[in-house]
């Protein structure tokens, strides 16, 4: 896989699943990730792996749990894939405010039933666009204020996701090239 990104569900939310960064950069190593290096709180990982998204993803959810005692759910993307991403957000190139803008990374792929389901709801006049594994979306104000969250995301979809603000999404692009 090479240079990859580890998008953890759920941490640092609230008062749920509080990890230090340290402790999260340890567990990687325990796993066999030396020189893991974490962006912000809220469990974004860039770290170098030999391994298939798939064999990673269970290595880093055993570890964390063996160590910190919290299951969590890690969503994995190449440095490619993410940067593939960031270059075809849909939204990105409409006018409007960039912090209205996030993606929904999820675990696999929707199947087609599933993705009618949640495109067939009402958001009012936030937009979400599903592609792949991501769910492009834009939110016509505060995000807290939607009714597209990502539980609704992952309840339509029926797999794990983890929501990232595009701010984050073109950081870790940035930092990963």
């Amino acid at each position: 896989m090479g240079l990859a990104i580890a998008l953890l569900r759920a941490v640092n939310v609230g008062t749920a699943n509080r990890i230090r960064m340290e402790a999260l950069r340890d567990a990687f190593a325990a796993a066999g990730y030396s020189g893991a290096v974490t962006h912000i709180q809220s469990g974004n990982v860039i770290f170098e792996t030999n391994d298939d998204e798939a064999t990673a993803a269970a290595k880093i959810e055993r570890q964390i749990t063996s160590d910190l005692g919290l299951s969590i759910v890690a969503i994995l993307r190449s440095a490619a894939a993410l940067a593939d991403v960031a270059r075809h957000h849909p939204f990105a190139t409409t006018e409007g405010d960039p912090s209205q803008l996030y993606v929904a990374f999820l675990a696999t792929e929707p199947t087609t039933d599933d993705v009618s389901h949640l495109s067939a709801m009402s958001f009012g006049d936030d937009a979400l666009v599903v592609a792949g594994r991501e769910v492009f979306v834009r939110y016509a104000s505060r995000p807290s204020q939607s009714k597209l969250t990502g539980a609704v995301i992952e309840r339509k979809l029926a797999r794990p996701a983890t929501v990232r603000n595009w701010g984050v999404v073109t950081k870790l692009v940035e930092l990963t090239s």
